[in-house]
């Protein structure tokens, strides 16, 4: 598992709308506020600049959470600029038990609505969440480098 920074940039409700965006951005990072003990802050907001090089943003491996619980598929787009203000740095602390924790708010934020999509960047890494099916939140912190049988996610005892 990666130590350094994850950032999720996140889509708001509405398509096009960077308000939107930015309001989600916030509401998302109350939420792993409340239920993680990671550290989440929006660059340019926050943090007076991202922790991260041009070169992360360059040309990053992206993967898609798809519905349906069929996997990842990778979409071999070039990183897109997005204000700031739907961004979060996460740091802090990334053990099997706080992965969970982060995939399973963000999940659920997106099932819910509250976003259209969240894309998590750790590195030149990507993955994108959509329309989560019942594996999505499992695919989420195996992605994050938690194996199955570590994060407590996916192992049948609900």
């Amino acid at each position: 598992m990666n130590g350094g920074p994850l950032t999720l940039v996140v889509s708001g409700p509405v398509p096009g709308s960077a308000r939107g965006d930015a309001e989600s951005a916030s509401a998302l990072a109350r939420e792993l506020h409340t239920r993680t003990i990671l550290h989440v802050a929006r660059p340019g907001v926050d943090d007076p600049a991202p922790p991260f090089s041009p070169d992360e943003r360059s040309e990053p491996d992206e993967q898609q959470a798809e519905p349906g619980g069929s996997g990842t598929s990778l979409l071999g787009r070039k990183g897109g600029g997005v204000g700031s203000m739907a961004e979060l740095v996460v740091t802090g602390l990334f053990s099997a038990t706080t992965v969970a924790a982060l995939a399973q708010v963000a999940v659920a934020f997106v099932a819910r609505g509250a976003a259209r999509r969240i894309t998590l960047r750790d590195g030149r890494r990507t993955l994108t969440i959509t329309a989560p099916s019942e594996d999505t939140e499992q695919m989420v912190v195996e992605w994050l480098g938690v194996p199955p049988t570590q994060s407590g996610t996916g192992s049948g005892a609900d």
